[in-house]
């Protein structure tokens, strides 16, 4: 964010001034927005200090830590009636331990059994109950049920009636605390079975006895979670994504969190199911709370409450949805997961604003990053300062071309420069694929919900996007074809040939799709064209490469890009050689084989035969007569390579074995460098020009027949030379 000159003196001394402005460009910095509470508390402006902590609490409404510290100023301030409104919004979104307590010592503080006597501690007793049902099943709740049971021991009963009652609540909450698996469980047995001897020896084995089943499945879902947590977890919030600089603790954490919960659903504890959901959707809650930057622990968690009762969790798992992509605004997985929902729910406008905020949210990152790139890309070329030329020397005036030619020199990058360069190429490439995914699915969604037109509203929308990827044009032909509308699904594919006619992902689907509906004709044609075109980029790019202008860094660029486009053409012409020895001709297949082996020469002929007579993903030519397993991601021709590598290995060990061990190494035998072959741009330029002879008609047809041109010539009459 860029500030005015005007300002930077006041925000050089406004701490508070500089934070406020950094998070209205960046709502959801976390480490900032704490900084910023700290300084607005530190200067104790009430009002001030209210509106921080409500802009704070709306976005990360999860935060128990800050709602315990927000309720306790107001309590410092005597605001009773602000602290009960601020109980009630948070114990709608949150269940934390800590923000527990603080709500039992308010009540107690309100209600003093002292001078309240008998109702006043029937009020808290209600609110340790609520407490305890909200999060008497956290692991770290020991805490809450000790001050329970204090509070229960530290009643001085007026009769013997009331010590009874005082004895039975306490037992009570024993109960029900010890089947629970909490932190220092068999130091609060050991308490629980001392009290039992205190209050009464001759029962006290009864009852003891009566818990000490439960209290061993406790234990050993304790020593279960502490062993598949490795001590390790955290539960406060750590405020990192799983795609950042700490992806690898939270990779961890993440690990750790789905660990619990399979435990969960191991149900050591022997639960009924609805005990067991509430567990497990409370472990799924407490993993939101403590990551609440990883997508993937919002949507697991709110596809379990729809698995166990879609019907009666839609809602839930809206509101749910809804807060993980408030905190997560460029997640593709929750924003297409609350979509569906919506859609579900006949609520597809909320669908389309979904998917127009996300798209939104990614074109803002795709041109940031676009500005970047080219900001460090413009210092690839430095223009001459003119020191090059010497104004003394003559002969630096004789060629008037020589000074025009060289006018920039070649900026050589630095190993950071190109590091830097791949991480924005990567991530600006990544952006431009999903702003396109965003649009296709949103424009398909359209289409179920509303039909073709509000589809075709939502593709016109999206070819304003300058860097829009051909998967927009093919999925809208494909909507057009299945709607019953091929001529206008053949159009849509005529357009992306203008803006994609080297894009081979776009080539090979517009060929899958004319085999689909059997247009030979345009098959015909697009291949010859495809052919052309991609042609004439390998030539200029390998022009560009062998003039030696460029700096390392865009020479690699183009590099890759010639291999690329060679990948394009190859599995194009692959792919029509599979189609025309099945439904053309083998006359027709072979042209097309001598061409592409003309094209790649390095290529093996086998992979190319087999690949024609494969069963499906099953190519038995390689497994059953050349001994290479199909399993394997390496080509044949790689594989075969590697297994004879391996054979050669074998047989110079064998040989090692031999000598002995102690033998000296050998030096490396080089062999003596072939001179290199060269085909001129030129050469290389009008054969590319040249169409393919197959496009002629069959081989019998249009191949040069040698054997014809000597007959010929044979049968030429003698004409005497003068």
């Amino acid at each position: 964010m860029f500030i005015n000159d005007n300002n930077r003196k006041r925000l050089a001394l406004d701490v508070v001034g500089q934070l406020e402005e950094d998070l209205e460009a960046d709502p959801l910095n976390y480490a900032k927005w704490n900084r910023l509470i700290k300084h607005v508390v530190a200067k104790d402006k009430e009002e001030q200090v209210r509106a921080i902590y409500t802009k704070y609490l709306g976005i990360f409404k999860s935060d128990g830590e800050q709602w315990c510290k927000y309720i306790n100023y107001e309590l410092n301030r005597g605001e009773f009636q602000k602290v009960e409104s601020l109980f009630h919004q948070c114990f709608l979104i949150t269940d934390n331990v800590e923000l527990c307590r603080l709500y039992v010592s308010y009540v107690r503080r309100v209600n003093d059994v002292i001078t309240g006597g008998e109702k006043a501690r029937g009020t808290v007793i209600q609110a340790f109950e609520f407490a305890i049902n909200k999060v008497g099943i956290d692991i770290n709740s020991t805490a809450l049920w000790n001050d329970y049971l204090e509070f229960l021991k530290s009643w001085t009963p007026a009769a013997s009636w009331e010590q009874q009652q005082k004895v039975d609540l306490i037992r009570k909450v024993y109960k029900k605390f010890l089947i629970v698996p909490t932190e220092n469980l068999e130091n609060s047995w050991s308490q629980y079975t001392k009290w039992e001897n205190e209050v009464n020896p001759a029962t006290a084995a009864k009852f003891i006895s009566e818990k000490s089943a439960e209290f061993m499945l406790a234990r050993s879902w304790n020593t279960e979670w502490q062993n598949i947590t490795e001590r390790k977890l955290m539960r406060d919030i750590y405020p990192f994504s799983a795609t950042g600089e700490k992806e690898k603790i939270i990779r961890n954490q993440v690990g750790y969190w789905l660990n619990w919960v399979e435990l969960e659903k191991k149900n050591i504890l022997e639960l009924k199911e609805d005990l067991l959901e509430k567990r497990i959707a409370f472990t799924y809650r407490q993993a939101t709370f403590a990551l609440p930057f990883v997508p993937e622990l919002w949507f697991k968690a709110s596809k379990f409450l729809l698995l166990s009762n879609e019907e009666a969790n839609i809602n839930r798992c809206v509101d749910l949805l809804s807060e993980g992509l408030s905190l997560n605004p460029r997640s593709l997985l929750l924003s297409f997961q609350l979509a569906e929902l919506h859609e579900k729910d006949a609520g597809f406008e909320k669908s389309k604003d979904i998917y127009n905020n996300l798209a939104k949210w990614l074109t803002i990152d795709y041109t940031k990053t676009t500005e970047q790139l080219e900001s460090l890309r413009s210092r690839f070329e430095i223009p001459s300062n003119g020191d090059d030329n010497d104004e003394n020397d003559p002969e630096s005036f004789n060629n008037d071309d020589d000074m025009q030619i060289d006018t920039k020199k070649v900026y050589q990058l630095t190993s950071e420069d190109k590091k830097h360069l791949a991480t924005l190429s990567k991530k600006q490439t990544e952006l431009a694929k999903s702003v396109t995914l965003v649009y296709v699915k949103w424009m398909t969604a359209s289409k179920r919900a509303e039909g073709i037109k509000e589809a075709r509203s939502v593709f016109k929308s999206a070819k304003k996007f300058a860097s829009i990827g051909s998967e927009l044009f093919v999925e809208n032909a494909l909507l057009e074809h299945y709607a019953d509308n091929k001529k206008v699904a053949l159009k849509i594919f005529d357009l992306g040939m203008k803006a994609y006619a080297t894009d081979g992902d776009f080539l090979f689907s517009y060929l899958e799709y004319l085999i689909m509906i059997n247009d030979v004709d345009n098959i015909r044609i697009l291949i010859q064209t495809s052919d052309t075109n991609l042609t004439k980029d390998i030539v200029s790019l390998t022009e560009a490469v062998q003039l030696g202008s460029l700096n390392e860094y865009l020479k690699e660029l183009k590099e890759d890009e010639i291999e690329v486009k060679r990948g394009y053409l190859r599995k194009l012409f692959k792919r029509y050689i599979s189609y025309a020895s099945k439904y053309v001709s083998l006359d027709v297949a072979q042209s097309f084989v001598n061409k592409y082996e003309q094209t790649f020469p390095d290529d093996d002929p086998i992979e190319l035969f087999s690949d024609r007579y494969t069963q499906g993903d099953d190519n038995l030519i390689e497994k059953l007569d050349l001994g290479i397993d199909s399993s394997t991601s390496l080509p044949p021709s790689k594989k075969r390579k590697v297994n004879a590598k391996s054979d050669i290995e074998d047989n110079n060990r064998d040989l090692d074995d031999r000598d002995g061990i102690f033998s000296a190494p050998q030096p490396p035998v080089l062999e003596p460098e072939q001179p290199s072959s060269f085909v001129g741009p030129t050469i290389t330029t009008l054969l590319a020009a040249l169409p393919n002879a197959s496009y002629f008609g069959q081989p019998s047809e249009s191949v040069f027949n040698s054997e014809k041109l000597v007959k010929l010539f044979s049968n030429l009459p003698n004409i005497p030379v003068d």
